[in-house]
């Protein structure tokens, strides 16, 4: 019986020695959980940069340097680092979202930009300042909006007078999007019908508002 215990007991140390020599392996670097309704990131996609056709949209916007753009429901930056060329250094892009890791990883794409600032909005406000945005962009976004009306309504208080406010999404998603703006008390001044799965449509508060 005594000589069983020492079998053991000289195991039971030699497991111990293999485990101290055994190689310790490092863990595999974290990956970023998937965000789902953000979109992309250009570059990421070719698919996705020949549907939405970025720099014919910047293009379209009329941005020039020195303006104050606003990206509502920015996402992961689709637009924002073209947003942040086209305004320049003397001109601001105020990126908003909902979603805090979101929120994370523009601000590390875009954290070398002075013109762009990355600010969180609650769901149904704009968190944007009066009177101070020469355009304020809609890309994708609008459906996730509990009340079209309501939001647009918010929005006009950020424009300049001259401000116009950009919308653009999947052609199917036009008809509430025109109907809950004009509800809201805006017209639309133009419309770029070039995009090959998109619309993009200008709006400006009537003049009777």
């Amino acid at each position: 019986m005594v000589a069983t215990g020492a079998c053991r007991s000289e195991g039971s140390k030699e497991e111990r020695r293999e485990a101290a020599r055994a190689p310790v392996q490092a863990p595999a670097p974290e990956q970023p959980a998937p965000l789902h309704g953000v979109g992309g990131v250009e570059g990421d996609d070719a698919a996705y940069d020949r549907s939405r056709q970025p720099a014919r949209v910047i293009a379209a916007l009329g941005i020039t340097p020195g303006q104050h753009v606003a990206d509502i429901g920015a996402g992961l930056g689709y637009f924002t680092p073209r947003l942040s060329d086209a305004v320049g250094p003397t001109g601001q892009v105020v990126s908003t979202d909902i979603d805090d890791e979101v929120l994370r990883r523009l601000r590390a794409r875009v954290s070398e930009r002075k013109n762009v600032v990355v600010r969180k909005a609650a769901p149904d406000e704009p968190g944007l300042e009066a009177g101070t945005y020469n355009l304020i962009l809609l890309s994708e976004v609008d459906h996730f909006l509990s009340d079209r009306v309501a939001f647009l309504t918010r929005l006009r208080a950020a424009l300049t007078p001259e401000g116009r406010i950009a919308v653009t999404h999947l052609r199917a998603m036009r008809p509430p999007l025109v109907a809950a703006a004009q509800a809201a008390g805006y017209a639309i001044v133009s419309e770029d019908t070039s995009l090959p799965d998109h619309y993009l449509l200008f709006l400006q508060p009537a003049a009777s508002q």
